[in-house]
Parts: C-alpha cells; structure tokens; sequence
C-alpha cells in the first residue's frame, strides 16, 4: 500500500507547481522558451546536491546515460507542456495530459508484455472517462486554443511516458538515488542544450536580465514542489508499484489543479481565473467520484 500513498502525493505537489507555472510564464516570463529554461536549469542543484551524497564508484556508465535519455526525456516532457501552457488555461491543459497512462499502458504490453489485471483494467478506464467528463463544457471547449497546442499536450505526455517507463527499468537494477541523479542532470541538460540556439538564447538572455529577486523565488518554489512531486513519483516505483498502476494513480492531478485553482480564483482573482460556476463545479464533482472510483477498483488488489 506504500506505493499508493507516495502515487497520491505526487499530483498534489505538482498541481502546487502547476498553479505557479501558470503565473510564471504570464507575468514573469516573456515567452515559454525562458520559462522551459529556468524551470530546468533549477535541477543542476538537485542533481549536485545528491551527487554529494551518492557513492560514485558504483555509476554504472551504460546506466547512468540510459538514465540521461530519461531525463531529457523529462526535459521534451516540460518543453511540450510550457508550449501549450503559455496559450492555454493550467485546468485545461492538465487533464488532457492524463493521456500519459494511455501511452505507458501501449509501451508496457507492445515492449514488456505485461497486461494489466480486470481490475486494473476498468479502474484504468474509468479515470480516463473522468478525465473526458471533466472536460466537458463549453468554456473548456473555447480554451483548447489551436489544434497545435493539443497535439504538443500528447507529445508531452508521450515523452513522459517514455520517462516513466525507462525509469521504471532501471530501478529494476539500481537504487532511487541513481535514477534522481542522471534525471536530474538530463532535465538540466536540456535547458542548457537550449542556449545553442541564437534566437532562443537572445530571449533567454534577455528575459534573464530582468529577473528580480521575488521572482526568482517563484521559479525556486515551483521547482521544489516540481522536484518533490518526482521524487514521490520515483519512490512509489521503487516500491514496486508498477509503471502502468502508478501513471493510472497519477491521473488525478487533475483534481488537485482544479481544487487550487478555485481556492486562488476566489482569494487571488488577479493571479489565476478558473470556471468556478455552480455548473462546473457540479461537473467537477461529478468527474471527482468517476475517477475516485476508479483508483479504488485499479487499487483493489493490493488493499
């Protein structure tokens, strides 16, 4: 039951860091190419900090760069997402990022061969089905933006997915400490990669150069309750919880990002405006005990 409890905790940091992503790129950041950038270069300290800790005489080479790719995997994960977020409302893009269980689901039965159980089956359907019920409206409808915005949401969570999966594998054979190093370090990497190109680094640097120290801090807090959200995420499968089951789990971030979301919409109206009318809060509502009812199916077996 531990990898539950560790799955759970991982969308309520991150729905945190969701609801300051938003604010970032709308009132930091001039566009997401400097956000994308400091929201990752923020993990070389994480990735030094446990580097210090760790035994570096067992780094395995062939794993440490399987272990990048994931890790920048994260990094095209994040860059997908900050694409969409700039354009899009933080409750819309959310949900349709909850794809990522469908595409983990594919790669564990075409590569692993591992097929889920009955229940896991239709508990994994019945968030899915929460998921589209929570979209459901005409607001949201009018939020979706272009359809290139869409299809960067699914290539997000397909890179996710990889992510996941690969993580999942090397836990297999080595320690947490391990993975959330060369995660870390590739998710960094990726933000550096990005000054290559002149026309990014101009806007990087330029964007740079107004930062000032109050929001610097809202980059920091986002990265920690980002980094947290992982970290939990990791543990819960180095418990043994499963890549498929722990995605599934994962799904209802949503919610966490819609309850944050009404609570600044009411105290913060300048910060974030969320649809909080009686009609979608009972829409809301409803999709909350479709998918509550699927994580206690999909969860059934190891009760």
């Amino acid at each position: 039951m531990s990898w539950l409890y560790l799955s759970l905790m991982a969308p309520l940091l991150w729905s945190l860091s969701n609801i300051l992503d938003k604010f970032a790129i709308e009132h930091i950041t001039s566009n997401y190419i400097s956000f994308i950038f400091l929201l990752s270069i923020g993990n070389i300290f994480f990735a030094a900090l446990i580097y210090f800790f760790l035994d570096t005489s067992k780094i395995d080479i062939f794993f440490a760069s399987l272990n990048i790719l994931s890790g920048l995997a994260i990094f095209l994960q994040y860059f997908s997402y900050s694409y969409s977020l700039e354009d899009m409302d933080v409750s819309v893009v959310i949900p349709i990022h909850q794809s990522e269980p469908l595409f983990v689901l594919a790669a564990s039965m075409l590569i692993f061969n591992a097929f889920p159980t009955y229940e896991q089956a239709v508990g994994f359907f019945l968030i899915i089905g929460g998921i589209l019920t929570l979209c459901m409206s005409q607001k949201t409808i009018r939020g979706l933006g272009q359809k290139r915005h869409i299809a960067m949401i699914f290539l997000s969570a397909f890179f996710g997915a990889i992510s996941t999966i690969l993580s999942d594998e090397i836990l297999k054979s080595k320690n947490l400490e391990f993975v959330l190093l060369f995660n870390f370090s590739g998710y960094a990497l990726g933000g550096i990669l990005l000054l290559l190109i002149p026309t990014w680094r101009k806007l990087i640097t330029q964007d740079l150069k107004k930062l000032n120290i109050r929001q610097i801090g809202i980059f920091g807090a986002t990265n920690l309750f980002d980094v947290g959200g992982y970290i939990f995420f990791m543990a819960a499968l180095a418990v043994g919880g499963g890549a498929a089951l722990v995605s599934v789990i994962v799904s209802i971030h949503p919610l966490f990002v819609l309850f944050f979301g009404v609570i600044a919409t009411r105290l913060f109206p300048n910060f974030i405006n969320e649809d909080i009318a009686p009609s979608g809060i009972l829409r809301k509502s409803i999709s909350i005990l479709i998918i509550i009812s699927g994580i206690t199916i999909a969860a059934l077996n190891d009760l």
